[in-house]
């Protein structure tokens, strides 16, 4: 099996490299940026495609590695040379979007969504992690046992999926990704405005959150809940917010404090209803 990249960006990179070290042969990348597609096929030593026709005759998976509002114009371009597609593997990566965007390929081939549950800020970060993470694997036979063979040739975990919300789904993957960094980061707002020497020390909360982490891995969210909430701890959580002087961040706190009231505790307690008296101040 050859597969082709359409974008060299980070993920479609990072995935090139790590097949470029398997049994699976990377045949290059089409970027719109010639310097991308020129670094991304060094490192996986592959070919550095100008054509449509020649990326798409060269391999028998086409992987459209691009941003998502980039997919269909691609699609497009693709469908322009419908005498060589016949019987090629089509895939985008993105969470969010249907494979319904490449429904207009099925005619000639055989069509996936191929999204990795991993956050790749670098190519670096992308090698690294992608190997540790599940894919999830939505298209018809052909093409997600194809999908199946390229995630488990870098040593990833394969999931198919079927009629998935995928809004919602990749809603998930933001929450607990990106939305886990604004946390962290309002956090360590927080810790500043406390006094506290951050610029000294600031990891001082990774081990508490890798602690978290390790907590819910081994033992599920229900099990890992502890703090003042968990406690019903009133006094603790009245002087919280009588301290946060940022708006937003009181706000988040807030909103937080109640979604887990609403998860996890039995909103009929007095004291949990003292407690959503507070945030709902």
């Amino acid at each position: 099996m050859k597969v082709g990249f359409i974008g060299a960006g980070k993920i479609g990179t990072g995935l090139g490299i790590l097949l470029s070290h398997s049994s699976i042969k990377v045949s290059g990348y089409l970027s719109r940026s010639v310097n991308s597609s020129l670094n991304a096929s060094s490192l996986t030593n592959s070919a550095a495609f100008s054509k449509y026709e020649d990326i798409i005759n060269a391999s028998d998976v086409i992987i459209i590695s691009t941003k998502d509002d980039c997919i269909e114009s691609i699609m497009e371009e693709i469908l322009k040379h419908k005498s060589i597609i016949n019987n090629k593997i089509f895939v985008h990566l993105s969470g969010s979007i249907s494979i319904d965007v490449l429904k207009p390929l099925k005619e000639y081939g055989h069509t996936m969504v191929l999204h990795p549950v991993q956050t790749c800020p670098s190519i670096e970060a992308a090698v690294s992690l992608l190997p540790e993470s599940y894919f999830t694997i939505e298209g018809d036979a052909i093409a997600a046992n194809a999908g199946i063979n390229i995630v488990k040739a870098i040593g990833a975990k394969p999931i198919v999926i079927d009629g998935v919300n995928k809004p919602l789904y990749h809603a998930s993957c933001v929450t607990a990704s990106n939305y886990l960094v604004t946390l962290i980061k309002s956090a360590n707002e927080m810790l500043k405005a406390s006094g506290f020497p951050i610029e000294k020390y600031p990891d001082l909360l990774l081990p508490l959150i890798r602690g978290t982490l390790k907590n819910i891995e081994e033992n599920g969210c229900e099990a890992s809940l502890s703090g003042p909430i968990a406690r019903c701890d009133i006094d603790t959580i009245k002087r919280h917010v009588e301290n946060i002087k940022d708006d937003e961040i009181l706000k988040l706190y807030k909103a937080i404090g109640k979604a887990t009231i609403k998860f996890f505790k039995n909103t009929g307690e007095q004291k949990i209803a003292e407690l959503e008296e507070i945030f709902n101040e």
